[in-house]
């Protein structure tokens, strides 16, 4: 079994494994540069070198700092398409979407949603490519830095997986050798659905969209009998814990 992109220990999403002759597929799919979508929550906290109350914030001050770098980031894409901002080339991809990175591995944000804000907390919705946790992190600290103040993570899950969602996923619960080959099945009909995904513009969702179309077929199997969450504790780590 070989984890296509392994997830920190403390943090938690959607993971996509290759299983066997899968697993010689899972260089071919990263190579596809598919976005993954992950929500992140944050806190800000007042800065080591100033000793000066934490700033107050707002959400329009936030929401201005996500746009700069957002705006920073979308025109990195165009360098890692190896596009000419000046060109006609780089005029049509902007109208069609953002320009999807020509470089496997290339780590690139192609957008920064603020979805709430309650000082000092606040939660975003990263879309990106070719990231790791250790990039998505450093990128809440830059969103302190900005602000004038420090920031850290202080929870990080993985929402979408290129196509693959968390409605296509198995819990850790209903891990067994029934659903992971009904599981298999439904990964192949969504892999066949991800050839229609443009291969050089980001278009928004365009990966999810896929996701959620699949959806019908992961209740089909019938998946969804078991997954009553009563007795689940979902802050249970992934590893054991021995006191």
């Amino acid at each position: 079994m070989l984890d296509a992109l392994p997830l920190a220990t403390n943090s938690s999403g959607v993971c996509l494994f290759g299983v066997n002759d899968g697993c010689e597929m899972v260089p071919e799919l990263m190579s596809k540069s598919w976005t993954n979508v992950y929500r992140i929550d944050g806190i800000l906290k007042k800065s080591k070198e100033n000793t000066a109350e934490i700033p107050k914030f707002t959400r329009h001050k936030i929401e201005k700092v996500l746009s700069r770098m957002e705006s920073e980031f979308r025109g990195a894409s165009f360098r890692h398409a190896n596009v000419d901002l000046e060109s006609t080339e780089a005029f049509e991809l902007a109208r069609r979407g953002v320009p999807r990175a020509q470089l496997p591995g290339a780590q690139i944000v192609y957008s920064i949603d603020l979805n709430w804000f309650r000082s000092p907390r606040f939660s975003v919705t990263i879309q990106c490519s070719g990231e790791d946790d250790e990039m998505l992190r450093q990128l809440i600290e830059t969103i302190g830095s900005n602000l004038g103040s420090e920031s850290m993570t202080i929870r990080l899950q993985r929402q979408h997986f290129g196509p693959f969602g968390s409605e296509n996923s198995l819990l850790e619960k209903q891990i067994n050798l029934q659903n992971i080959v009904r599981n298999i099945h439904l990964n192949r009909d969504i892999l066949a659905s991800s050839k229609t995904i443009d291969d050089k513009v980001i278009t928004e969702s365009s990966e999810e969209i896929q996701s959620v179309k699949s959806r019908d077929i992961f209740d089909g199997f019938g998946l969804r009998e078991s997954t009553k969450l009563g007795d689940y504790d979902a802050m249970r780590p992934a590893w054991p814990r021995n006191y």
